[in-house]
């Protein structure tokens, strides 16, 4: 009876935090590539698409539930979840070098980030990192080591490389209406990262109750909110 509440709170969480999701990271990347096709366009509706895979991934192994695939889905569409945010950096980087051919360097950006979000499968499979079968009840439960490496990682290749390129943008640009735009991604960029680490918490956290009242609440918003004003910051300005 527990699991099959565990379970049923499971597909209740789903569809708001992943399914809504998928939807409007879709529109937002058609968006995007609809007013132009250039690398910078491209390089920011990556960061949609691949959440919308990801995220679709996670929801697919619901579905795949009690068979050998539905593991295997989940931590295939959670390394991608991951390896999206990469190319918010890679955006960011990109705009500080608009006047300069940067194709290797751009290809060579996208696979070490690659590469570092393989830590998904060593840490998640073979330190038991992420745990999701039936002895969970289908919700997927990461340790404190996948939390550790997750949010260091995080820190180390997200967060202050955006710290220090966000100086720069800021610095770069003179115009003010798009230092707007510029202030604008930067906060953006923060709160989708925030809900990064409050997502890896809660699945490590799972068994808080007063913290999984506040996620229910607090994310969905603050994720749409995240990545509208993404989309807004530099959406038109990429015309």
């Amino acid at each position: 009876m527990l699991l099959q509440s565990a379970f049923t709170e499971r597909i209740f969480l789903v569809s708001i935090f992943q399914l809504w999701p998928i939807i409007y990271y879709s529109f937002f990347a058609y968006k995007l590539l609809k007013r132009a096709k250039n690398r910078s366009t491209a390089t920011l509706s990556c960061l949609f698409i691949f959440n919308a895979i990801g995220l679709f991934l996670t929801s697919i192994s619901i579905v795949l539930a009690n068979t050998p695939f539905a593991y295997l889905c989940y931590v295939i569409g959670f390394f991608i979840f991951i390896f999206s945010h990469s190319f918010i950096i890679i955006f960011s980087w990109l705009v500080l070098n608009l006047d300069k051919k940067l194709s290797y360097k751009y290809y060579l950006g996208i696979l070490i980030y690659g590469i570092l979000s393989t830590y998904i499968f060593w840490v998640g499979i073979f330190f038991e990192g992420i745990r999701y079968d039936s002895d969970t009840g289908w919700i997927p439960i990461f340790s404190w080591l996948f939390l550790f490496v997750s949010w260091s990682y995080l820190m180390i290749f997200l967060i202050v490389p955006e710290i220090i390129l966000a100086v720069k943008l800021i610095n770069l640009f003179e115009g003010i209406p798009l230092k707007r735009r510029i202030k604008m991604f930067i906060i953006s960029v923060f709160l989708e990262l925030t809900t990064v680490f409050l997502l890896i918490l809660y699945n490590t956290w799972i068994d808080n109750p007063i913290f999984k009242i506040i996620f229910v609440f607090v994310i969905p918003p603050l994720s749409t909110l995240a990545a509208y004003f993404i989309y807004r910051s530099f959406g038109k300005a990429l015309e």
